[in-house]
């Protein structure tokens, strides 16, 4: 199969990236002054994370639509596991579901880690294997063209993992640094996402070769 790069997918990729930096540099250069403000990257809510929700959004959406035309359940499996993290993102449903774990287990802190870090951290360990088992199904049940895009898709989806879960992690049990740790894991993770906007744009080009 021949990955052809659509010029306008390209140009959807320089906007997305851009409206990235701008908001990383808004955040850096008004760093000191930040506190609640919503050009803080690492505020809920804010400019950041609400651009993460649009991004989110529109991943499902092509999926959805790439799903129904090609009738492949693979890019269904695919746009369920980035509903869970659009819902999770703006529910905040692992931090509320970590926390429960955390008291109802009576989980202990440990490595300068929270009890509730714990908590979350196996709800995002649990979620992704029922998620990653269904994708894991249809893969096998798919062709050779949707095998690679879900390789693809995959690698862009661990990425995600190192700065969601790795990096917040460091962020929490490094005692110093924590202006440098939020900057690593909510700039990384803006980035990543624009980039898996940008490849799920382009599969509409890219599955007419």
């Amino acid at each position: 199969m021949n990955f052809n790069i659509d010029k306008n997918s390209n140009k959807l990729l320089i906007l997305l990236l851009l409206t990235d930096l701008a908001l990383i540099l808004i955040h850096i250069y008004k760093m000191p002054f930040l506190g609640p403000t919503p050009f803080n990257i690492e505020k809920d809510r804010g400019y950041a994370e609400l651009f993460q929700y649009f991004k989110e959004y529109w991943i499902v959406l092509l999926l959805f639509i790439i799903a129904i035309k090609r009738t492949h359940i693979i890019y269904f499996a695919w746009s369920i596991l980035f509903t869970y993290l659009l819902f999770d993102d703006s529910l905040q449903i692992h931090e509320k579901l970590g926390y429960y774990l955390a008291n109802y287990f009576d989980l202990q802190p440990r490595f300068n880690l929270r009890a509730v870090d714990f908590g979350e951290l196996g709800v995002s360990f649990f979620s992704g294997l029922i998620l990653f088992s269904f994708i894991g199904w249809a893969y096998l049940r798919s062709d050779s063209a949707a095998k690679q895009i879900s390789k693809h898709l995959f690698i862009l989806v661990l990425f995600m993992a190192f700065f969601g879960i790795l990096v917040d992690m460091m962020h929490i049990a490094i005692p110093w640094g924590k202006s440098m740790w939020g900057l690593i894991e909510d700039g990384g993770e803006m980035i990543i996402m624009s980039i898996i906007v940008w490849y799920v744009f382009d599969l509409k080009f890219i599955l007419k070769n």
